[in-house]
C-alpha cells in the first residue's frame, strides 16, 4: 500500500521540473498523436514549451516507475475536447498503453477508459466566454489529454 501512495504521489503532486507536478498527456487536435500541448500561451508571446514537460518526457517518466514498480497496475483515461468525436478519448487512452508496450512494459498492467468529454479541465463555458478564437483553441486544448491513475498494487 505504501508503494501505492508513493507512485500517487509520484504522479500527483511531486515536482519533477522546477516545483511542478506531471501533466497529463496531450494530444493535437481531433487526433490521437501527441501534442506536447502541455505548455503555455500568453497574448505577448503565443506558445512556450520552456516550462513544462513534453509528452515523450512523461511518457518515458512513467515507462520508469512501472518498470521499478512492477506491482503497479494503472488506468489510463482519455478525454476529448469540445466537439470532437467521442471515441478519440479511448483511441489515446490505447495510444499510450502501446507506447508503453513498446518500452516493454506489460499490457496487462493497463486498462483503458473513455471519459469522453465528462470531466474537462476547463468548462466549456469558461471557454467559450473567452474573447478570441486563439485564447478558446489554446484553453480547449487542455481538454485533449489522457491521465494515469493507480487502480492496484497487485501482491507479490
Amino acid at each position: 500500500m505504501k508503494l501505492l501512495l508513493i507512485f500517487f504521489t509520484l504522479l500527483s503532486s511531486v515536482s519533477f521540473a522546477q516545483g511542478r507536478k506531471m501533466p497529463p498527456f496531450s494530444f493535437q487536435e481531433h487526433s490521437f498523436q501527441f501534442a506536447d500541448a502541455n505548455r503555455s500561451y500568453s497574448q505577448d508571446g503565443g506558445f512556450t514549451q520552456a516550462d513544462t514537460l513534453s509528452d515523450e518526457i512523461i511518457l518515458a517518466s512513467l515507462a520508469k516507475i512501472l518498470e521499478l514498480n512492477p506491482a503497479l497496475q494503472i488506468e489510463l483515461v482519455g478525454h476529448i475536447a469540445l466537439n470532437e468525436k467521442p471515441e478519440l478519448g479511448l483511441e489515446r487512452a490505447t495510444y499510450v498503453k502501446t507506447k508503453l508496450a513498446e518500452k516493454g512494459i506489460d499490457q496487462l498492467r493497463i486498462s483503458t477508459v473513455n471519459e469522453e468529454h465528462n470531466a474537462p479541465l476547463l468548462a466549456d463555458k469558461v471557454i467559450m466566454s473567452l474573447p478570441s478564437k486563439i485564447e478558446k483553441d489554446a484553453a480547449n486544448e487542455r481538454n485533449r489529454r489522457v491521465e494515469v491513475r493507480v487502480v492496484a498494487a497487485k501482491k507479490e
